[in-house]
């Protein structure tokens, strides 16, 4: 299970910690951060879900298929298909962790297959924790958490570059792709967040459990921030630069009278939209997740509630959630037998 699900950090630890803030500059924040948790205002009503199924993927060994993993095989954090992502155009890319390929597929079909390296010996297999893509396709991130390491790949599946990020990373599990060209890590192991130039220079760093990878257009890191009542700030921080923090939107609740699950910040579409969750408690093991998504001011364009998808038992992906370029909503989930891998489309309705 990723470890995020087991740190708790408040925000002032968080600002403490990331930015070594004095007393008065987060006494100054929170009062700010309190103002706005008291103006969130008419929210949008919340609407349903439906799903509809992008592409289904038989588990095997075969080239259009995913592996679960096999008996001699190397173990991962997952034994499934570790990530996915899209392009501008829609196009969706599976890292297939185990059988060491990506998948890109169009319209539901399989189009091509792209092979990675996979390890430096028989004994040494890389995982491939995530994946991102360019906006155009014509680029593929491939974050190798075995050797620390970013493959770049083109769009036919060759390694044009390597991206050595061990001496600053011990767990690298989550990437992304800044729309000003900066590759933005997750470490897990080292409870940080890492911002690189392009071509792999540091170019800054803030720790804490509760900050994503995620940027808006102005590179500010889009982090967790104070709880009440209520629900949860979502805040803005710099990891460069160290601009005054600022306090973006925040997470309302539901379900007034239980204390969530889980708080995450998802993903931006090519709008620069945000999309957060909170998993909420119905009621004793029974869970649905509320997602929002945010205009790049802050302010609520909707909310959907969703309820959990089947998941294909050794299938434990660094994604469940993904957001595409166009700001469509897709999901991980197995068929009825979980027997087969399944993409399906969020909508509200």
């Amino acid at each position: 299970m990723n470890k995020r699900s087991f740190i708790k950090f408040t925000a002032v630890f968080i600002f403490l910690s990331a930015l070594m803030f004095n007393f008065s500059a987060g006494a100054a924040i929170a009062k700010e951060s309190a103002a706005a948790s008291s103006e969130v205002g008419i929210l949008p009503e919340v609407k349903n879900y439906e799903t509809s199924e992008v592409c289904s993927l038989n588990l095997g060994h075969g080239s259009e298929e995913v592996s679960l993993g096999y008996e001699n095989g190397p173990r991962f954090s997952s034994n499934g298909p570790s990530s996915f992502a899209f392009d501008k155009n829609e196009k969706l890319y599976i890292v297939d962790a185990m059988n060491f390929k990506v998948l890109v597929i169009d319209n539901g079909k399989v189009i091509k297959t792209i092979k990675y390296p996979e390890g430096e010996t028989k004994e040494e297999k890389f995982f491939i924790s995530d994946i991102a893509v360019s906006n155009d396709g014509k680029k593929i991130y491939l974050l190798n958490q075995t050797l620390r390491t970013i493959f770049v790949l083109n769009e036919n599946g060759e390694v044009k570059s390597e991206i050595k990020i061990s001496e600053q990373a011990v767990l690298p599990s989550k990437i992304y792709i800044s729309e000003s060209g900066n590759i933005v890590i997750r470490d897990e192991g080292g409870i940080k967040t890492l911002v690189y130039t392009a071509d792999g220079k540091v170019l800054g760093r803030l720790e804490g459990g509760e900050i994503s990878n995620i940027t808006n257009s102005d590179n500010f890191l889009y982090v967790l921030g104070e709880m009440d009542k209520d629900g949860r700030d979502i805040l803005l921080m710099d990891p460069v630069s160290n601009r005054k923090p600022k306090v973006f939107a925040k997470l309302t609740k539901v379900i007034k009278n239980t204390e969530p699950y889980a708080y995450q910040i998802l993903g931006t579409d090519a709008e620069q939209n945000l999309y957060a969750s909170i998993i909420e408690k119905i009621e004793e093991d029974v869970i649905q997740t509320m997602l929002y998504k945010f205009s790049k001011d802050g302010k609520v364009i909707s909310r959907t509630k969703i309820m959990p998808f089947r998941q294909i038992f050794d299938t434990v992906p660094t994604r469940y959630i993904v957001i595409s370029p166009p700001g469509n909503v897709y999901a991980f989930t197995a068929n009825d037998k979980l027997d087969k891998l399944v993409i399906c489309k969020i909508t509200s309705k």
